[in-house]
């Protein structure tokens, strides 16, 4: 057989190459991708060119010969007489490893209350702090970060310049950053110590944002008696609108579509 690797941006830049180098149809070829190709993280740094091995058989596999149907008994055969079946006695349960015992123990401890310890908390905010200085490294950003904790998070507030590349679109880069960031220093404990990420201030100024959207929005509907339908936001920003309006007694919220493009529609109470 004989094969080829392609290294390509694409799998099927790879499997056109191949195909071409080999001389064959794509029906004829064997392709077994090696390596995904990748845009990297925010498609800035690490990224991955797709690896591909293309063969092509020397010749073709024989198809093995139909099994002979098994030959029909013949009449004059006697059939054994039928024998009442013995009910099966149940084997008895082999007792639990060492190995599962200390799952079950595992899953009984995760099950326990959360007690919050600040060494803990600590351990994780310097995890975070880690990963995020290895990706700003990567993008060659200058980043101060600005730590500040309670029990119920770890916020971690970036300056620097040139940081909107870190917020992107409505804060969706934002979200994607804080999500890895958690994965990454979540590890070390099975409780969980939440990390928020901002850049100056993003966060807040966005909030007063919606929930000025949220009042005028709210007024044009109490004024014409019309529906009206905000754009697709993330969880945490339909929040924000809900909590905005929650006390008006002339309207309502709901959340509505399936994610990710799930919007606020405010509506006027009957």
């Amino acid at each position: 057989m004989r094969t080829v690797r392609i290294t390509a941006k694409t799998i099927e830049a790879a499997v056109e190459e191949g195909l071409k180098q080999l001389g064959i149809s794509r029906e004829e070829a064997v392709v077994h991708v090696v390596e995904q190709p990748s845009s990297g993280l925010f498609g800035l740094i690490h990224k991955k060119m797709a690896v591909v091995d293309i063969s092509a058989p020397d010749e073709e596999i024989p198809e093995e010969p139909a099994e002979e149907p098994a030959e029909e008994p013949k009449a004059e055969e006697k059939a054994e007489p039928l024998q009442e079946a013995k009910p099966e006695e149940k084997p008895e349960e082999p007792a639990p490893a060492p190995e599962e015992k200390a799952v079950e123990k595992a899953k009984e401890e995760t099950k326990d209350e959360f007690v919050f310890k600040q060494e803990e908390q600590d351990k994780t905010a310097e995890e975070a702090k880690k990963f995020l200085a290895s990706v700003f490294k990567g993008m060659h950003l200058d980043v101060t970060m600005e730590c500040m904790m309670n029990e119920e998070r770890i916020l971690l507030n970036l300056h620097g310049e040139g940081l909107g590349i870190l917020i992107g679109k409505h804060g969706q880069t934002l979200d994607a950053l804080q999500y890895l960031t958690n994965l990454a220093a979540g590890k070390a404990f099975h409780h969980h110590y939440f990390v928020l990420l901002d850049v100056e201030n993003y966060r807040e100024r966005r909030k007063d944002t919606l929930e000025a959207l949220a009042r005028r929005l709210a007024g044009k509907v109490k004024r014409t008696g019309e529906a009206v339908k905000l754009e697709p936001m993330a969880a945490g920003e339909r929040r924000i609108i809900h909590l905005a309006l929650q006390n008006d007694g002339a309207v309502t919220t709901e959340s509505e579509g399936e994610a990710p493009h799930r919007y606020v529609v405010i509506k006027r109470k009957d």
